[in-house]
C-alpha cells in the first residue's frame, strides 16, 4: 500500500488511470475509500489520485495539529507525486485542504469543484446560517447529518457502507474541527476569485449541513462560480447520486480541458 512519507506524516494515497490530474480530497466522515463510484469513472480519461487526510484511514501523524495541515499535506503530497497542476475536488472537509492549496500554491490548481463546502468563501449571513444549523444539530455528531433520510431508507446497504468506510477512520480528539473563533471575519472569497479558473459548486437538495442557500451564497461572492443542486440527496451528494454527480463534474471538466487543447 503506497505511502508518501511528508510533512510529518505519513499519508496514504492510490492512484487510476492515466490522463489530466484529478486529486479528489474527502471530508471528516470518508477516507480515499469513500470516492469508490468516482475512481472508477473518471480513471477512463484521467489521472486519479485519492488519499487519506492524516489521522483519516491509513493515513497517520500528530493529529492534533490536522486542522492547520490540511493544506500543507495536500501541497507535500502533490510534490511528492510530481504533480504540478490539477483539478482538485473536495467534499466538506476537505474545502479547508483548497484554502490552504490556494494560499500556498495558487499555481497548482487547474479548476475547482466543491463538493458540500463554502471552502472558506463566507460572510455574516453565512456565519448566522452556520450558527442556527449548529444550534438545530444540538450537539449530535455531524456523521447523523451526513445522509439524506430518504437515502437511508431507498438504499440501506448504501447506507451501511458509507458507516463502515467511516468506521475505518481511527478517533480524534473531540472538536478537532470545530468552528473557528466568534470574533474572526475573514474570508477566501477574494482569494479563491484571484485564482481564475473555474469553480464548481456542488451541494444536496437536503443537506443540513451546507444548504443550498448557504452555497448559493458563497458561490455568489467568488467571481465566475457556478452552482449545481443534485435533487433527492444530502450532504454526501457525490456518494448518494453518484451518476449525476459524475456526469455533471465530468461535464465541467471537459469544458476545461477543450479550452486548454484550443489555447
Amino acid at each position: 500500500m503506497p505511502h508518501a512519507q511528508v510533512n510529518g506524516a505519513s499519508l496514504h494515497y492510490r492512484q487510476y488511470g492515466r490522463g489530466p490530474n484529478v486529486v479528489f480530497v474527502h471530508g471528516a466522515g470518508g477516507n480515499h475509500l469513500a470516492w469508490w463510484q468516482q475512481t472508477a469513472h473518471f480513471s477512463r480519461n484521467y489521472r486519479v489520485t485519492v488519499y487519506d487526510a492524516r489521522g483519516w484511514g491509513l493515513s497517520r501523524g500528530e493529529i492534533a495539529v490536522a486542522r492547520a495541515t490540511l493544506g500543507t499535506d495536500l501541497l507535500a503530497l502533490l510534490r511528492h507525486l510530481h504533480i504540478d497542476r490539477a483539478h482538485i475536488l473536495a467534499q466538506s472537509m476537505g474545502g479547508r485542504a483548497v484554502a490552504g492549496l490556494a494560499r500556498l500554491a495558487p499555481g497548482r490548481i487547474a479548476s475547482l469543484v466543491l463538493c458540500g463546502t463554502t471552502a472558506g468563501a463566507t460572510n455574516d449571513r453565512i456565519r448566522e446560517m452556520q450558527a442556527r444549523l449548529r444550534e438545530a444539530r444540538d450537539g449530535t455528531n455531524l456523521r447523523d447529518h451526513a445522509l439524506a433520510p430518504e437515502f437511508e431508507q431507498r438504499e440501506p446497504a448504501l447506507a451501511l457502507l458509507y458507516r463502515q468506510i467511516n468506521a475505518l477512520n481511527p478517533p480524534r480528539p473531540r472538536g478537532l474541527l470545530g468552528p473557528l473563533p466568534p470574533g474572526y471575519r475573514g474570508s477566501m472569497h477574494e482569494l479563491l476569485s484571484s485564482l481564475r479558473v473555474p469553480i464548481l459548486y456542488i451541494v444536496g437538495e437536503h443537506d443540513t449541513i451546507t444548504p443550498p442557500e448557504m452555497i448559493r451564497e458563497a458561490a455568489s461572492l467568488v467571481a465566475g462560480a457556478k452552482v449545481h443542486v443534485i435533487a433527492g440527496a444530502g450532504h454526501s451528494c457525490y456518494y448518494e447520486r453518484p451518476d449525476e454527480w459524475n456526469a455533471v463534474v465530468e461535464r465541467f471538466l471537459h469544458e476545461i480541458q477543450g479550452k486548454l487543447l484550443s489555447e
